[in-house]
């Protein structure tokens, strides 16, 4: 099969996992909105954000250099996995270590038990991490899309009869940590049959993935806070409860992008690495990758605005009506940011992970100062600051990236913002 039927083949399977992924996800919330309250929401917005940042150390950048990186040979892939796997296990050390310190910055004791036990996952993710990665270089996504509908699946039955017994929060972790499970022992059991598990372990053979990777952690480091930030200081400065609103509230405008950008992106990474010794054919590529995005994104997103009082009724009931105004400011700030998405894939593609570090860098300077001065105001003002701020750093963001990476110009780059719906042409 060639690049460009596996690629077809890759987005559709993408599409149907993505969709599905993304369907079940809003389920489980809408249902457990029913049994849960806004503080439940809070604490674990407070959860992930911890578990998602230690997430980043976890993986330290081998995805990008895997799919970077052709013709690997057995031996590294070994120490690869070896090296990630032992590290996973030196994270959970680590996070179990300062949980105690995160539950009284936050003044929420609960968390010394949640934290430490949805922190399995990190451990859990080692067996198939690099596995499932493996799957996605040699585009095989309909084995990939598979996994995640059957695990997720799963997962939603559990949280929801978690939910209903009366185990609260911890319906929303043992999900979690049951979609993990289930996931990544089929990603073993693949990778094994595939090219197996090695007793081999040679760090030299590590060093050039790593220093791939470790531009790419850091840049996920300073990108993850620049996300995320806002719920670090709105958990701080305005309680569980508005953390458990504004967190619904992200979810919800986070879901579309979430539904579309991974069935391009994930898709795209491998396929752009193709790419990596043809300049035009990379940036032509790209441009269409990035105005499919666009795209998509903008006429889901304005729908949200038009539409948002009614969904957020259907989604979570009654009860949540204060948030409909932050879904409305919060997606033109995920319309903006979501256009940020086909970097990656191009980064993957060209190896440039030191770019993405020095413009996360530089971002993370700006958006901390940004999200503390409207925090002194209210949730709202947090909302438009972030949405005026994505938008200011459009141009910024393509002069020190796209431009040096593949040479497009600013009056190319922008063109393809406007929506087109002839993706084929």
């Amino acid at each position: 099969m060639n690049i460009k039927k596996q690629t077809i083949s890759g987005v559709k399977w993408t599409t149907v996992s993505t969709i599905f992924l993304a369907v079940t996800q809003l389920l489980k919330i809408s249902v457990l909105a029913r049994f849960l309250d806004k503080t439940d929401f809070g604490l674990m917005a407070l959860v992930m954000f911890v578990l998602g940042f230690t997430n980043l150390f976890v993986d330290m950048g081998l995805t990008s250099a895997i799919l970077h990186k052709q013709g690997i040979t057995k031996n590294e892939y070994a120490s690869l996995y070896w090296i990630n796997f032992l590290f996973s296990a030196l994270l959970y050390i680590i996070v179990c270590s300062i949980t105690p310190f995160v539950a009284d910055f936050y003044n929420q004791p609960e968390l010394i038990k949640l934290i430490p036990l949805m922190a399995l996952t990190i451990v859990f993710s080692a067996f198939g991490r690099q596995f499932k990665v493996i799957e996605q270089k040699e585009l095989n996504f309909k084995f990939i899309s598979l996994v995640d509908v059957v695990s997720s699946v799963i997962s939603l039955v559990s949280a929801v009869g978690l939910a209903y017994y009366g185990y609260g929060v911890y319906s929303l972790v043992y999900s979690v940590i049951l979609l993990q499970i289930l996931s990544n022992i089929v990603f073993l059991i693949q990778g094994i049959k595939r090219i197996g598990i090695k007793f081999h372990f040679v760090l030299a053979e590590t060093k050039p993935f790593l220093k791939i990777g470790i531009y790419q952690v850091g840049g996920q480091i300073i990108n993850y806070f620049n996300r995320d930030l806002d719920v670090l200081i709105i958990g701080k400065f305005f309680g569980a409860e508005i953390l458990g609103g504004y967190s619904l509230a992200k979810q919800l405008v986070y879901r579309p992008a979430q539904m579309i950008n991974p069935i391009l992106t994930k898709v795209g990474a491998p396929v752009l690495a193709k790419f990596q010794g043809n300049i035009n054919e990379l940036k032509k590529n790209y441009l269409k990758l990035l105005n499919i995005v666009s795209s998509l994104n903008f006429v889901i997103y304005l729908g949200i605005i038009i539409f948002a009082k009614y969904i957020v009724l259907v989604l979570y009931g009654q009860g949540f009506e204060d948030i409909t105004i932050l879904v409305q400011i919060l997606s033109i700030y995920m319309y903006f940011r979501s256009l940020g998405n086909p970097v990656g894939s191009l980064v993957i593609a060209t190896g440039r992970t030191d770019l993405e570090f020095y413009w996360n860098l530089f971002t993370l300077a700006i958006i901390p100062i940004v999200i503390y001065t409207a925090s002194q105001v209210s949730i709202i003002a947090v909302t438009i600051s972030l949405s005026v701020l994505m938008m200011v750093l459009t141009i910024p963001g393509w002069y020190f990236m796209i431009r040096k990476m593949i040479g497009v110009s600013l009056k190319e780059y922008l063109a393809n913002f406007i929506p087109k719906y002839n993706f084929y042409k």
